[in-house]
């Protein structure tokens, strides 16, 4: 886990706090919603930055190979319709729909679900409003099992978006590569994250 992204999306929180504190609602409420609005729209700003740098560091080592669509019965969705270019794929793979559960390493597809959930870094949401808010991340799995290309779509919350999709990026990979036929594979995945604050 690269605590360093959570820690610095803390920092961006800290100042976001330390700024709107010296206001004070009961004097002057008017006063206190427009500073307030204004520091709320700089941390956004600060966060989509940060994860707009991480997202342009990354680069991509394998490609998608559109022939091979994988299907799964479980709660993980994969996202098979990445159309890619310059691809041959080997003739007994061609147009061959294949099962999650052949792909070596598959199991840490469902332990990473748990993680989003479990681990999933609510003292950086604190701040949000009681209730469930919702989030759809689309990423890629690389050959070398990192997270690649993570994309948030669907946020009930801007923030809860953008902080979801650092904790994915935090998080990093997955431990080993998915594997199919002897070699290392991309994928393109899709993961909801749903949680309910009171």
């Amino acid at each position: 886990m690269n605590r360093g992204i959570l820690t610095e999306v803390k920092r961006i929180q800290k100042c976001f706090s330390d700024s709107i504190y010296q206001y004070d609602y009961k004097k002057d409420s008017a006063l206190y919603r427009q500073k307030y609005k204004a520091f709320y729209g700089e941390k956004i700003k600060n966060l989509k930055n940060l994860y707009q740098s991480i997202y342009d560091k990354e680069a991509m080592i394998g490609k998608v190979d559109p022939n091979i669509s994988f299907k799964t019965t479980s709660g993980i969705q994969i996202e098979n319709n990445v159309p890619q270019t310059g691809i041959t794929p080997p003739v007994e793979v061609k147009n061959k729909s294949i099962d999650l559960a052949e792909v070596e390493n598959y199991q840490q597809l469902e332990e990473l679900k748990k993680q989003l959930t479990l681990d999933f870094p609510v003292y950086l949401v604190e701040d949000l409003d009681g209730g469930t808010y919702r989030c759809n991340l689309y990423f890629m799995i690389d050959v070398d099992g990192k997270f690649k290309n993570i994309k948030y779509k669907g946020a009930s919350d801007t923030e809860f978006g953008i902080i979801s999709a650092l904790f994915l990026y935090a998080v990093g990979g997955l431990e080993k590569p998915l594997i199919y036929n002897k070699k290392p594979i991309v994928q393109n995945f899709a993961q909801p994250i749903v949680l309910r604050f009171e």
